[in-house]
């Protein structure tokens, strides 16, 4: 394999443990590489050595994604296939096993969280018949299919299936590959509840694992509050995951919103889990929803907000907490007297003091008293070193509300 020198300034990136490097962290990247070519980066610094793969064409800053392989039993010098065997096989083996260690994870979780795993690009999701691949950088990409193969040896009760996203690969210049058949619906367990996710509405890499653990907090944190919990409302719910924990927590009735048709799913996931007649689905643009709920003296118990990210850029963070801003005040507005309103967001660069802003903002504007009362991340299938590890994304923030005589 080529190597590439490491720049002494660079050294402590590495040693720090960042995946991404951009040309100006090294002497100089070699000529003629093949996207997603795998190399031997020297750090002369630190003494050690790096498996990496570059990009030289990627359309993005970082064009060198790191593998941490320095001490490993292999020869840098060896055949690049074969080191790009090996190296794959040591981490998703290593990454699949970290998964047994969390009770309750069995029957569906993500098996690989890329760079959080040392896979930059690679993310594998399990499902309870399915092993769903996303790959999103060339050096990955050129070994598809012994990703595919060595999953396919890990599960082998499992159909292992190429779920690409095509969006994330444009900004490595991948090709377009075929895509596999997926004809059929796909079956997830969660925290004691069961999904089925029609074929033609999966979206991303199929199910939202990231909150997990805070749906779960939130069905005891409700065990816990006694309030009066007649009104669930369950905002930007795709398949009602949110809403479902709160009908299992005690609420009696849920409204699930969505500007996707997601009909057929949050009806079947009700009948699933014996909430048939306990809820519905109204699908509208949720900002329009919660003007038309307001104007109609709507009132709910527990509203649960999760969009999608607003920005994945931080020039438009700005914007994006604006949008929360007014998401916020908003949903606010319909909560009872004495309520739970629940903030998540999946917007990495929004930290929770800017989200938290939102809704105490928000809280001032409508004249209602707030108690923060829970807070969380995300599951432990979605390794992260700490707050400020780029693999952190997911906020939830959990308010007790009262308006009124309340102090």
């Amino acid at each position: 394999m080529k190597t590439i020198q490491l720049l002494a300034k660079s050294s402590l990136k590495c040693v720090r443990g960042e995946s991404e490097l951009s040309a100006s962290d090294v002497e100089e990247i070699p000529k003629g590489l093949i996207p997603g070519e795998w190399c031997t980066l020297v750090d002369k610094s630190a003494q050690k050595k790096y498996v990496a793969y570059v990009n030289p064409y990627a359309d993005v800053f970082f064009k060198i994604k790191i593998l941490k392989s320095s001490g490993w039993n292999f020869d840098h010098n060896q055949n690049e296939s074969e080191v790009a065997l090996l190296v794959l096989s040591e981490l998703i083996k290593k990454a699949v096993d970290k998964r047994k260690l969390y009770s309750g994870y069995e029957s569906g979780a993500r098996l690989v969280y890329g760079a959080s795993d040392g896979l930059p690009g690679l993310i594998v999701d399990k499902y309870q018949k399915y092993i769903f691949i996303q790959i999103n950088t060339a050096g990955l990409d050129r070994f598809r299919e012994q990703i595919k193969s060595l999953l396919s040896e890990l599960h082998p009760n499992l159909e292992v299936i190429f779920f690409d996203n095509e969006e994330y690969r444009k900004a490595e210049v991948l090709p377009t590959h075929e895509k596999d058949k997926k004809d059929f619906d796909l079956e997830v367990s969660e925290n004691n509840l069961s999904y089925k996710i029609p074929k033609d509405v999966v979206q991303k890499i199929g199910f939202y694992y990231d909150h997990r653990e805070n749906r779960a907090r939130l069905k005891t944190l409700l065990s816990k509050i006694n309030i009066k919990k007649e009104t669930g409302l369950d905002l930007f719910s795709y398949v009602g995951s949110w809403g479902l924990h709160l009908l299992s927590a005690g609420v009696k009735f849920v409204d699930f919103v969505d500007q996707a048709n997601m009909q057929e799913a949050v009806v079947e996931n009700l009948r699933l889990n014996n909430f048939k007649e306990l809820g519905q689905f109204v699908r509208a643009d949720v900002f329009k929803f919660l003007d038309t709920a307001y104007a109609d003296k709507k009132k709910y118990d527990v509203i649960v907000s999760d969009p999608p990210a607003f920005t994945k850029s931080e020039k438009n963070k700005a914007q994006a907490i604006l949008g929360y801003e007014k998401l916020h005040l908003k949903a606010m507005r319909l909560l009872s007297d004495e309520s739970i309103f629940v903030a998540a967001s999946c917007t990495h660069y929004v930290d929770f003091s800017e989200l938290d802003k939102t809704v105490q903002d928000a809280a001032l504007k409508n004249g209602q008293k707030i108690q923060l009362i829970d807070m969380g991340v995300q599951g432990f299938d979605h390794p992260m070193k700490g707050f400020k590890d780029k693999g952190f994304y997911i906020k939830y923030l959990a308010y007790l509300v009262h308006r009124g005589n309340h102090e």
